[in-house]
Formats: structure tokens, C-alpha cells, sequence
């Protein structure tokens, strides 16, 4: 007997062999075992072409919500290939800020033609979301939520929740406004079934309201929620009316695409680039970076040519070098990456340097003084020289306790000076590391030259 998480593994196996003998009807008759995002993510191993061939056999509700768990470049590279009427269909009836997310990604003028296609209502709700910049909330409100004038009995809200239930996914909470649509409070979805049905919902509401303004950071509101444990984050304008509300779900996926986005930037990739991302453009984002680095690796070079008599004296110098700034390197991304997370999730501020300091230290010492021995015993495993392998494991260890402490620290500095800490981070620190780790190498093997070539 299978079960659930064996059922769809079975599915996906058989929907992949379907899908690569081009067996359509086969694979929709197993796909229907699978949610849609988990069919969508089985499908983005195929062409643009066989994909689209596939949806065919979908039903067309089934191909919407396939088509929404795509990123938007590849719903809209899918789009592109349906007949006109087709596509428009399909954009009609996608939620306003899906479709403002696809229309990016096509050139102006087609934007203006899909627009025109579409109703007058659906049109202005997506220009008005399209209008907001990209790094607001304004870009990220959705209109599902439940909202009820002030004055409603209990009992009538409970009805209008039944009523929507089909159409309103976030149910958690039922927003109170007056008859301009000012928020005035919040009610749980929990707190009305344990209500006297008789009383005003105003009677149970709570006043006091977490609440973003249209122009507020998206990184910022999305932090609140992540903060507060909130479901839903009401969106209000200028007058504190209500006009939106930030999901707990977007509000993740905007932390994460900062997160790796981040991530992204420590090796010089723009996080506006995508795998779609045409070969021009993506070159344009990355050449830059690498010339950067070939300047500021000057440094290290500078650094191992003032020590070019010491390593024409013992060459075998120069064989360790690569270890000890690799894993200056690797060391300094680890705790790179670990400060950037935290200060993008808000779980610390730029006043916690001291403390990020601290533990580097912490952490620098005992992992220096370990992967230094290792380290020496290598050295002097492989050239059975005390001195090499004494020298070696030293520069090794101090080079991983600055790495960290530089790694851990550096986006601090950089945030409190209002840069961006992934774009500068990654260039310098990989610069400072091979800079110290040269320098205390080659700079102890010259004072312990004598040695060296006994």
C-alpha cells in the first residue's frame, strides 16, 4: 500500500516518462495525482515547446494554476506561445499583480497591446500596481482579504465569510473600516465563532493595528510580519484607508529572494538575472565585476612579488599557497553569509558589530587553531620539514580568524555607511584574506629562511 509522499514520487516518475515519449494523455492522466506547483516544478525540466504541447490536454482551470508556478519570465515565455485570444484568457482571469509581474517581461509596446485587451477595471489595478517601484509594498499588495463596514452584527459577517469562502483565500482576519474605507480595527476569524452572534463587530475588534503605508520598503513590512507572526498585513494610503493587505506568503518569498539574491551578489551575479536572462544582457551584469577583481587582486600579487626571493630560495612555498588563501576565503563567505542573512531577515542591527565581532573571534580561534595543526601536519607530512609545516599551519590559522572576523563584520560596516553589503562585501574580502594570508605566509618563511633551506 502506498502512501501519500510515495503516491506522488510514483507520479512524477511516471509523469516524466510520459511527458519524454511525448504520451500527452498518459502523462495528464497521472499528473492529475500531483498539486499544481509540484507539476509546474516537474515541467520546468522540459522546453518552452513541450510544455505548452502538454497544457493542451489540461483543463483550463488546471492550466492557470500550472502556469502560476512558474516565475514570470517562464509564464511568460509559455504565454507567448498561445494563439492571442488564448493568452488573453488566461491573463484575465490571473490575480492584478500576476499579471503586473508578467507584463515586465515583455517589451513596452506589448505591454501596451495586452493592456488595452484587457477590462477597464483589471487594466487600472494593473497600472497601478505597475506604477509603485518595485522596492515598495505598493508592488506586493493584493486585493484578498475580507473587510466589513463598522457597525456589522457578528452574525452577518459570519454569512458574508460563507459566502465568500469560494472566492477569498485569506480568511484569518475580517479588517473593520467606515464608510470611506479607513481601517478602524481587526477581528480574528477565530475570535467571531466564539462571539455573541447578536453583537457589533466593532464590540470585538482590536484597534490597535499593525499596518504598512503604500510607500513604505517591501523588505521592511515583510520583516514585521516575519517579527509579529502575522498572517496578513493591512496596506493603507496617505487618508489610512485600506486599499491592501501583504501576505505572510509574499512576505517570505520577498525575504528569501533577498536572501539569495545576497547571495547571489557575493559572486559578482546581479540578482535581476535570471536563467532566462538573454546571454547579452547577462554578460553586460558579470564582465564588470570580473575586471573589478582582476584590479583588486593586484594587491595580493603586489604582496607575493615583494616576496619573490624568498620563494625563488624554497619553491616549494609557493605549492601551499593556494590552501591558505582558499580557505581565508571560504571561511570569510561563511560568516559573510550568515551576517547578510541576519541583517536582511532584521534578526540583528547595525549596532550588533560588537557582538558579530566577538564571535567571530570566538569561532576564528578555535577553528584556525584546529585547521592550523591539521594543516602544519599535512605540510610536514608531505616535505618532512618542521619548520614548513610550523610556518604553513601558522598562516593558516590567523588567516581563517581574520577571515571571519573581516567576513563577519564587513556588512556591518558597509550597511552603517548606507551601501549595499552583498554588492561590496565579496570582492574586498576575498582582497584582504589573500593579502593576510600571503603576507603572514611568505613573511614567516622569510624570517625562518635559514631553516627553510637546511
Amino acid at each position: 500500500m502506498l502512501l501519500g509522499n510515495d503516491i506522488i514520487k510514483e507520479a512524477v516518475q511516471k509523469t516524466k516518462q510520459h511527458l519524454k515519449a511525448k504520451e500527452m494523455e498518459k502523462a495528464v492522466e497521472v499528473s492529475e495525482k500531483l498539486p499544481a506547483l509540484r507539476l509546474a516544478k516537474l515541467l520546468r525540466n522540459f522546453s518552452s515547446e513541450h510544455i505548452y504541447n502538454f497544457l493542451q490536454h489540461l483543463p483550463k482551470e488546471r492550466i492557470l494554476d500550472v502556469i502560476n508556478g512558474f516565475a514570470e519570465e517562464y509564464a511568460a515565455e509559455l504565454l507567448e506561445l498561445m494563439p492571442e485570444e488564448e493568452r488573453l484568457e488566461y491573463l484575465a482571469k490571473m490575480d492584478s499583480d500576476e499579471v503586473a509581474d508578467i507584463l515586465q517581461q515583455y517589451p513596452k509596446e506589448k505591454q501596451e497591446e495586452i493592456l488595452e485587451d484587457l477590462s477597464q477595471s483589471k487594466r487600472e489595478e494593473v497600472e497601478r500596481l505597475a506604477s509603485y517601484s518595485e522596492d515598495t509594498v505598493g508592488a506586493f499588495l493584493e486585493k484578498d482579504y475580507l473587510s466589513v463596514k463598522s457597525g456589522s452584527s457578528i452574525e452577518n459577517v459570519l454569512a458574508e465569510i460563507k459566502k465568500l469562502a469560494d472566492i477569498i483565500d485569506h480568511r484569518s482576519y475580517v479588517y473593520i473600516v467606515n464608510e470611506n474605507n479607513k481601517l478602524l480595527g481587526v477581528c480574528s476569524f477565530r475570535e467571531l465563532l466564539f462571539a455573541d452572534r447578536k453583537a457589533k463587530i466593532d464590540s470585538v475588534m482590536t484597534e490597535n493595528i499593525y499596518t504598512a503605508h503604500i510607500e513604505d520598503p517591501a523588505h521592511d513590512a515583510a520583516q514585521r510580519i516575519r517579527a509579529r507572526k502575522l498572517k496578513l498585513l493591512p496596506i493603507v494610503d496617505e487618508t489610512e484607508r485600506l486599499i491592501g493587505v501583504l501576505s505572510m506568503e509574499t512576505a517570505g518569498e520577498l525575504l528569501s529572494n533577498e536572501i539569495a539574491e545576497d547571495i547571489l551578489a557575493l559572486s559578482g551575479v546581479s540578482g535581476e538575472e535570471s536563467f532566462f536572462t538573454r546571454s547579452r544582457v547577462s554578460i553586460k551584469m558579470r564582465l564588470p565585476w570580473m575586471v573589478g577583481n582582476i584590479f583588486l587582486n593586484l594587491g595580493a600579487v603586489a604582496v607575493i612579488s615583494n616576496f619573490e626571493n624568498t620563494i625563488a630560495q624554497v619553491a616549494i612555498l609557493a605549492a601551499f599557497l593556494p590552501m591558505i588563501t582558499d580557505m581565508g576565503g571560504n571561511v570569510g563567505i561563511q560568516a559573510l553569509s550568515v551576517s547578510i542573512r541576519s541583517l536582511a531577515l532584521g534578526e540583528v542591527q547595525i549596532r550588533d558589530i560588537k557582538r558579530a565581532v566577538v564571535k567571530e573571534i570566538k569561532i576564528g580561534l578555535v577553528n584556525g587553531l584546529v585547521l592550523g595543526v591539521v594543516f602544519a601536519a599535512v605540510a610536514y607530512f608531505l616535505q618532512r620539514n618542521l619548520i614548513l609545516g610550523f610556518v604553513a599551519g601558522i598562516a593558516l590559522g590567523i588567516n581563517v580568524l581574520v577571515a571571519g572576523v573581516v567576513g563577519g563584520s564587513m556588512p556591518f560596516i558597509i550597511k552603517k555607511l548606507g551601501k549595499d553589503p552583498a554588492l561590496m562585501t565579496g570582492p574586498f574580502l576575498t582582497t584582504i584574506t589573500d593579502i593576510t594570508g600571503v603576507s603572514i605566509y611568505l613573511g614567516l618563511s622569510t624570517i625562518f629562511l635559514f631553516r627553510l633551506l637546511v
